[in-house]
């Protein structure tokens, strides 16, 4: 790998091959292929370099459909240009559109998808790598555009070379590289119109801001640009660890959920605690951007600070709440409709939402059994009936077993760390006006069975089936 050959790009590919160890010899790569000058440069690239280091390549393309027949035409051109080399090729559909869900632009969910069909590929072709067409132009563009956004050290890094399994060969050359080689082999590329449509950020910073730059400063500010990512790289390398440390230390991760541990968190300095935000954040969205500045911020003066309760909404259909003594970050759960008020006849039972049935039966007195079990309750017999069943409301009291004065049911639940979010569907036992059961939690003392009772009102819940 010493030895250079050819023109500029291939000298620049093979040393930044050689520099970050990307290719050892003999594997089996996966190259991602939109039909654009990059990808195609990348690929002839590595075609000819596959007889000297032994790799076997396959071509990938996503056909994301938003450009319509444009789109079709661009997986046909990258199908063609997979048998021209003699490559197994894989061409794969997805209606970005339909897929990019509220919040998300089409071009960012085109790179999510693009990203995890490429990933499911590789896996089932048996890939050692994956080989992306990044420039040295992207990484300029990537640094300016998370500038405007807002992002910290992690952010403004950039563009790793390497990334697990996914390798950038051609990370350190610019666009005119691209265009001298694809000139030079006499190679033709397809282009995308929408990378000249100023709505998205992306072609805003290419098409405006970096050419402002370039006329003030010279041509050079790219390529001090590019060491100054390079630069940040190595400090962000020390600080991911040191904030992958402390995840560990701070963090659990639940199903589908994040828990920061509040206490260890203010134990941080402002930045690490910071750092631990982005950590958890790219654990529950691997696959997304990383969260901007600004969200980062807002988690630690606003939920890490704030009361039990406290919550903001992150992009991506994600939430950050405090809840108690943990921050959590998990996806918005859409809000369920409060319980609907059901009549409960004595004996009788009523199904709830969820499965949950609550049954109501008396019993005798020497049937009484209290074994600690909270979905088992004893009540006074002397209830008027009918019973009512329904969800919490504002404002309801109710006087906890044990109490000798009302509470509000809010407070009650605070006092035992009930998340929000599983209050609403709290069956609550009425008598009018009067809660008789917080089901699951907690009798109303004025219901509790008297000495003289020879008989008791037993609630219970339980699931159907």
């Amino acid at each position: 790998m010493a030895q250079e050959h050819g023109g500029d790009l291939e000298g620049k590919a093979r040393r930044t091959i050689e520099r970050y160890g990307m290719l050892a010899g003999g594997e089996r790569v996966v190259v991602s292929v939109s039909g654009g000058p990059d990808s195609v440069a990348l690929l002839t690239f590595l075609n000819d370099l596959a007889p000297e280091m032994r790799l076997t390549l396959s071509v990938f393309h996503l056909d994301h459909m938003i450009r319509g027949e444009e789109s079709r035409e661009d997986a046909e051109f990258v199908q063609r240009l997979a048998e021209r080399m003699g490559l197994e090729s894989s061409i794969i559909e997805v209606d970005v559109r339909g897929s990019a869900g509220k919040g998300r632009s089409p071009q960012d969910a085109a790179r999510i998808i693009r990203l995890e069909n490429l990933l499911d590929f590789a896996e089932r072709w048996g890939a050692d790598k994956v080989a992306v067409g990044h420039t040295a132009d992207d990484q300029v563009e990537t640094f300016l555009m998370r500038v405007v956004q807002g992002a910290g050290l992690t952010g403004l890094a950039g563009i790793g070379p390497v990334s697990g399994k996914i390798i950038r060969p051609l990370i350190d050359c610019w666009r005119f590289d691209v265009e001298d080689y694809l000139a030079r082999k006499d190679v033709l590329a397809r282009l995308d119109r929408t990378n000249m449509e100023l709505a998205y950020l992306r072609n805003r910073v290419r098409l405006k801001l970096i050419p402002c730059f370039v006329s003030e400063f010279g041509e050079a500010v790219k390529d001090v640009i590019r060491r100054e990512v390079e630069s940040l790289a190595v400090d962000r390398e020390m600080f991911q660890g040191l904030s992958r440390a402390a995840l560990e230390e701070a963090g659990t991760t639940e199903q589908d959920e994040v828990h920061l541990d509040r206490q260890k968190l203010l134990a941080l300095s402002p930045s690490l605690q910071r750092g631990v935000i982005r950590e958890a954040w790219g654990r529950l969205r691997p696959n997304d951007p990383m969260l901007g500045w600004r969200h980062v911020a807002d988690i630690s003066e606003k939920v890490v600070l704030g009361s039990t309760g406290a919550a903001i909404d992150l992009p991506r259909n994600t939430v950050a709440e405090r809840e108690y003594d943990d921050v959590v970050l998990r996806p918005r759960e859409p809000l369920e409709p409060p319980l609907p008020q059901i009549e409960l006849a004595v004996p009788g039972s009523v199904e709830l939402p969820g499965g949950i049935v609550l049954e109501a039966k008396y019993v005798r007195r020497g049937e009484v059994a209290f074994h600690g079990d909270g979905n088992v309750e004893y009540a006074r017999p002397d209830v008027e009936l009918p019973l009512r069943v329904r969800g919490p409301l504002p404002g309801d009291r109710f006087r906890p077993l044990g109490v000798p004065y009302q509470r509000k049911l809010k407070d009650f639940f605070i006092d035992n760390k009930l998340p929000r979010r599983e209050r609403r569907m709290v069956p609550i036992v009425m008598e009018g006006d009067n809660i008789v059961w917080v089901a699951g939690h907690r009798l109303d003392d004025r219901y509790k069975v008297r000495e003289s009772d020879e008989r008791a009102l037993m609630l219970r819940l339980g699931r159907s089936g």
